[in-house]
């Protein structure tokens, strides 16, 4: 099996359980500012402590800035299946946290990822708005060469929506699905290399060899079935994780040790 093969597979397939490590990063290190109050783009807005306010699309929504983790109250702060996520929940004493020096929530469905945020008040982000809070990311200093996901926020991987490891560390739920192959009211099209992206960042269309103006990236389609997407890539993608890669190949009931989420908050 060559190495494509492989990293399908394990995104895929979601069969291998790892232990995520890394090395613990304060926010004095990092010289990371998580205050609560922070100044809108275009105006006033007041995020809640790990989060950051961006506009897309002429509305101003909070983002977390940091990859969804367990909080200290979670039974499971290293989860090994979508069973732990769901003890977790459970706890009154356990949420979903953006914090810096965290370890990624993982092995988490799209379903359990909506209501870890809904549980905050927050959501999911669309497409579109995963795009627009990813750009601006290098993904030379993202996780994408290692075989397990590091703290949130230790890598130097920062948008310019001041979001961390939107590329790498861990695939990144949206809130869309594809149905038989179509989304947004248009065909995807087959697995392969990106070639095009539309508005959203979403492929348009695929080649089989990498493209250096869509930074190397690889897309992951099928036809059929009511499937979820994750964007970005994961600790293991390599060349393939970046901007415009996705996978929208998985059922929504997908959770593996290379998938989490971020929460986004809509300002009133």
């Amino acid at each position: 099996m060559n190495g494509k093969l492989l990293k399908g597979a394990l995104v895929v397939l979601g069969a291998v359980v790892l232990s995520t490590l890394g090395i613990f990063a304060s926010d004095g290190i990092r010289g990371i500012d998580t205050g609560a109050n922070i100044a809108g783009v275009g105006g006033a807005a007041t995020c809640k402590e790990g989060s950051a306010p961006f506009k897309v699309d002429g509305n101003t929504i909070c983002v977390d800035r940091f990859e969804e983790s367990p909080s200290k109250g979670c039974p499971f702060q290293t989860l090994g299946s979508a069973i732990d996520t769901e003890r977790n929940m459970a706890s009154k004493e356990c949420f979903a946290a953006s914090v810096a020096g965290g370890k990624p929530w993982t092995f988490v469905s799209l379903s359990q990822a909506e209501r870890l945020c809904a549980a905050l008040g927050k959501r999911l982000p669309s497409a579109k708005e995963w795009y627009d809070i990813a750009l601006g990311t290098d993904p030379g200093g993202c996780v994408i060469h290692e075989s397990a996901a590091k703290e949130t926020g230790t890598a130097s991987c920062v948008s310019s929506a001041n979001a961390y490891d939107a590329v790498g560390n861990v695939w990144e739920w949206v809130d869309e699905t594809v149905k038989d192959g179509t989304w947004g009211g248009r065909a995807l099209p087959g697995e392969g290399y990106v070639t095009s992206v539309d508005e959203n960042g979403i492929v348009i269309t695929t080649g089989e060899s990498a493209d250096p103006l869509y930074g190397k990236d690889y897309a992951w389609t099928k036809g059929e079935g009511v499937l979820g997407m994750i964007r970005g890539g994961f600790y293991g993608s390599a060349d393939d994780a970046g901007l415009y890669t996705l996978n929208a190949a998985i059922p929504t009931s997908f959770a593996t040790q290379g998938v989490g989420f971020r929460c986004v908050e809509d300002v009133l």
